[in-house]
């Protein structure tokens, strides 16, 4: 089976136009889009999400990522049921600890027990179940009727060894260097068997940053605060570890804490770079090789080829787009990379 290819759209722009583009991802070939939950940086994920299943026919459509902070899991497992009546089969769910919602905010990011709670209660409820919320028992009273697989989005051994006790599936963030994605399968499997689940049940996607220009250096450049905002992961380490690379000798700029809301996520992208200027170029290309898909066309289109060989099974592209529509990474896939896939 050809590798799933999805494509992050963020709901940067009027509803209209956010079900446009999902429309044009799915007539390119895409299997699927995400779309970023975080109030105060885009559109309500959850009527986007709605209003581009109603206008769509195949693709799936996933809320990439929302949380159990910013959304009890009671509003979302209501949520999740009633995508699954607009387009049964078509809607996912992918929760995560939801940092560009939470601090903007001024509330904590959810903790791994959250998380795990979270699937939990909303599978239940999804079900039909009564929940015990401590003070009272209650249940969905359309529980049971149409339900969605939950995902949760990973960059620890803790998160993905929940996953594996409670997911239906994860979205990882580790990279895609094969010692990444060997490592992170066998976390998941651990817990799994720890529960008497059976880890091939569990789909994995694994998270590819995907910067798509005309030269491969240039694509690294526009790359350079992703690749710097992994550095400042602390639970990222262990993927450079296990990919065999080492950047503890570069001080970061203290600036990259100060910019709004986050580096992936910067308004000022200009400033980003700058400060993220203290990179080299070998450690940068290094970095983007085990991020994901960052240089032309023909180079991404034969990445996808290794990673397939590989045994991955599913690709999830976030750009450096959070407040446009990846048009350039669209058209690309669209003109050239499907087709170089035999698509």
């Amino acid at each position: 089976m050809a590798i799933k290819i999805d494509l992050r759209v963020p709901p940067c722009k009027p509803l209209p136009e956010i079900t446009a583009f999902v429309k044009e991802c799915e007539d390119a070939g895409f299997n699927g889009v995400g779309m970023l939950d975080s109030q105060m940086l885009e559109r309500d994920v959850f009527v986007s999400m709605a209003h581009a299943l109603m206008n769509t026919t195949t693709i799936n459509v996933a809320s990439a990522v929302t949380n159990p902070v910013t959304r009890h899991p009671s509003v979302l497992a209501s949520a999740a049921s009633t995508l699954a009546e607009v387009a049964p089969g078509r809607a996912k769910i992918w929760i995560g600890r939801g940092y560009s919602s939470a601090n903007v905010v001024g509330i904590p990011p959810a903790t791994v027990r959250q998380m795990r709670d979270a699937v939990v209660m909303m599978k239940s409820l999804m079900s039909g179940s009564e929940v015990d919320f401590g003070s009272i028992q209650s249940r969905m009273k359309h529980g049971g009727e149409a339900t969605t697989p939950v995902y949760i989005a990973a960059t620890g051994p803790k998160v993905m060894r929940v996953i594996g006790e409670v997911a239906d599936g994860a979205v990882l963030m580790t990279g895609i260097h094969p010692a990444q994605v060997a490592e992170s399968r066998d976390l998941i499997a651990e817990g799994a068997r720890a529960s008497g689940r059976n880890p091939d049940d569990i789909e994995t996607i694994y998270t590819c940053t995907t910067i798509i220009r005309d030269t491969l250096e240039e694509a690294r450049e526009v790359a350079r605060p992703l690749a710097v905002a992994r550095l400042m992961e602390p639970t990222y380490k262990r993927w450079l570890k296990a990919a065999g690379m080492d950047f503890s000798e570069f001080e970061l700029p203290r600036g990259l804490w100060d910019l709004y809301p986050d580096v992936p996520h910067a308004e000022d992208w200009e400033k980003a770079r700058e400060l993220c200027a203290f990179l080299p170029d070998d450690a940068l290309a290094e970095l983007c090789d085990s991020m994901g898909l960052i240089g032309t066309p023909e180079y991404c289109a034969n990445r996808i080829k290794e990673a397939e060989k590989a045994g991955m099974e599913h690709l999830y592209l976030m750009t450096d787009q959070s407040y446009e529509f990846p048009t350039g990474e669209l058209e690309a896939f669209r003109d050239h990379i499907f087709p170089a896939l035999g698509r």
